[in-house]
């Protein structure tokens, strides 16, 4: 019988959940939102039960426990919760303190490197978008944390007047014609600036060049706007538990 592995990614607000079957993830069984959605799919009689659970959380202490606790409770589980190490098979954590690193970030790089190899860059486009570089020795040689698409447009309209767009759709790298373009192109092109700049400062162009691998809830409205070679993969995550 194939084991089943429930995976758990734990956000500020909202979680983002998935079952591998004998570790190979099933992209149907594939959920998201806040903790009572969760636990109200857990509890359906479609839910059948893992033979483990595996969890990530960048929520907090409490947050962390509140959703062990519920594991315990429904199936008599001790679900584990993964954090970020100095090393996870190939890939060295490059953090003086490697604790400090986002564990969503480090099971990232961990799932990339498992599924695509090395050299290999992360682009997460979230709430915050983050870039990270492992480079052909399986060393993680740093990253970049800025504001993502949303919070961006989300700064503008609060701290301005300006009508400022709901999203990108349109926008383009190019100079705009109307101030709601010029928002849009330029948030859009702060996105693939830090991009570029951070492929410019981690990676020597006689080396080998890296796999892009982009992933986060803002990458399906940006990737159709983009014209260069990239892999988009919203399992980096999950990837990154099963590797470990």
């Amino acid at each position: 019988m194939a084991e089943r592995t429930l995976l758990i990614d734990q956000g500020n607000t909202r979680l983002k959940w998935v079952v591998a079957m004998d570790g190979k993830i099933d992209k149907k069984s594939a959920g998201r939102g806040d903790f009572e959605a969760f636990a109200e799919a857990c509890r359906s009689d479609a839910f059948k039960q893992p033979a483990q659970v595996l969890f990530s959380s960048v929520a907090g202490s409490e947050a962390a426990q509140e959703l062990a606790d519920f594991c315990a409770s429904q199936w008599q589980l001790k679900a584990r919760q993964l954090l970020a190490t100095s090393r996870s098979g190939p890939v060295r954590n490059g953090y003086t303190k490697p604790d400090e690193l986002g564990v969503d970030r480090w099971l990232a790089i961990v799932g990339a490197v498992a599924h695509y190899g090395k050299p290999v860059v992360v682009w997460d486009l979230g709430t915050a978008s983050t870039l990270d570089a492992v480079d052909e020795t399986g060393r993680h040689i740093g990253g970049m944390i800025y504001p993502g698409p949303a919070t961006m447009l989300r700064s503008l309209l609060r701290n301005t007047k300006l009508r400022v767009p709901s999203d990108l759709t349109g926008a383009s790298i190019e100079a705009g014609l109307s101030t709601r373009a010029c928002i849009r192109n330029g948030v859009l092109a702060a996105q693939v600036g830090a991009l570029n700049q951070f492929l410019r400062s981690t990676w020597d162009t006689n080396t080998t060049r890296p796999k892009l691998i982009v992933t986060g809830g803002g990458a399906d409205d940006i990737l159709p706007m983009l014209d260069f070679e990239c892999i988009p993969d919203p399992w980096l995550v999950f990837r990154g538990m099963l590797a470990r």
